[in-house]
């Protein structure tokens, strides 16, 4: 009875702190999205519960919020395998409202002939890097524990995630590095089965990926530095300050001749040029790039090991949830702007101790919630009944 009393007491206060001003949809509309053929929704300012069976169509409402924020679903599919099967194309629309009171609204379609057109605020038919940022949001989903579990390119792509949220020269740098990379690999492909090499060519996007290159290590730099107290913090929280942990950032090719923080983006310019020179035998050899931040690794460590191969389950969940929970603070203070947060399905995968830890974050900040479960009577002893929530119960991609 005294621990129903105190979680009521937690989400009370996560509730009432919800309402104040923050980023949040008002309206969604679905169709053709999965199983989802016409779905029309009205969230509450705080709160919304999405509950049903698996398959019942709880994450693709979550899906569609995030392909308005990053223009893709945030699982690992393409936008043909989502499009319900009985149909040929997609589209959501979302009516949003930020925290200085500015309308947001914002339209997505896709099909496979004329693939994505996406129509908001901004203007017509404009393009995905114009949309990311616009509304802020961090997703948590136990599909998000190959961040801690993975390899480097799944901590990578986190970096690059959140930076792209909260940056847009970090995502215009990240674009074109990308395509520098691509041009460079064609060209050393081109050396290593010996057909015509054009030297300009090969100099001249060696030197954009070594630009936009730096810029990206040294935003990355500069945000693992201000991260880390923020990760530590929450860390000590959720532990009860019985471990510890820190993030550590290795840019491939940087030697470790002085903090990393202050380097200058010229000295990191500087570096990547003399390794590439170094290592251009060898690149020319296996006909691939090998130096840049694609090759850069972030390790997270437990009490001075790396989590990956020391964490145990219960710890490896409590980092997830402390590292999307820095995020939300991060981008939240980065951008002025309340991120939405995303729990897809979380409270199957933790103890009641860590739930009630998740509850207490979330009650330190003012975000609408959106949140799936399977079973809702887990969740319904923890919501008084003079909370302002809305809960939708699904049924093979239809409210009932």
């Amino acid at each position: 009875m005294v621990r129903l009393i105190f979680y009521r007491t937690v989400f009370f206060i996560l509730i009432e702190s919800l309402i104040l001003s923050c980023m949040k949809i008002k309206k969604l509309n679905i169709h053709n999205l999965r199983n989802h053929k016409f779905t029309e929704l009205e969230f509450s300012d705080s709160l919304n519960i999405f509950y049903g069976l698996n398959g019942s169509g709880k994450t693709t409402i979550l899906e569609a919020i995030s392909i308005a924020s990053f223009s893709k679903s945030f699982l690992p599919t393409q936008d043909s395998a989502i499009i319900n099967y009985k149909e040929k194309n997609y589209s959501i629309s979302v009516k949003a409202i930020n925290d200085y009171g500015i309308p947001y609204n914002i339209s997505i379609k896709y099909d496979k002939v004329n693939k994505k057109e996406i129509n908001s605020n901004a203007g017509d038919k404009i393009t995905p890097k114009d949309i990311i940022g616009e509304i802020p949001c961090i997703i948590l989903s136990p599909d998000y524990k190959k961040i801690t579990f993975g390899t480097p390119a799944d901590r990578r792509d986190f970096l690059d995630k959140l930076l792209s949220q909260s940056s847009k020269k970090y995502l215009e740098d990240l674009m074109t590095f990308r395509k520098s990379l691509r041009q460079r690999n064609t060209q050393l492909q081109k050396t290593k089965i010996h057909q015509d090499f054009d030297e300009n060519l090969f100099n001249s996007w060696t030197e954009i990926l070594i630009q936009t290159g730096a810029a990206i290590i040294k935003k990355r730099i500069d945000f693992i530095y201000d991260f880390i107290p923020y990760f530590e913090k929450l860390y000590s929280f959720v532990s009860d300050e019985k471990e510890k942990v820190t993030l550590e950032y290795l840019p491939h090719g940087i030697p470790k001749i002085k903090p990393l923080h202050e380097l200058s983006e010229k000295d990191i310019q500087t570096y990547l040029h003399n390794f590439s020179l170094e290592i251009l035998p060898d690149e020319k050899r296996r006909g691939l790039t090998l130096f840049g931040p694609q090759r850069d690794e972030l390790k997270i460590k437990i009490n001075g090991g790396l989590a990956k191969d020391s964490a145990s389950q219960g710890q490896h969940k409590t980092l997830l949830i402390c590292i999307k929970f820095a995020e939300f603070e991060y981008l939240k203070n980065m951008k002025n702007e309340t991120p939405l947060a995303l729990l897809d399905d979380i409270f199957s995968e933790l103890d009641k101790k860590r739930t009630d830890k998740v509850l207490a974050l979330l009650e330190k900040n003012s975000a609408q919630t959106f949140i799936t479960v399977t079973d809702f009577e887990l969740l319904k002893p923890l919501i008084p009944d003079t909370i302002n929530y809305k809960i939708f119960k699904l049924s093979n991609g239809v409210i009932v």
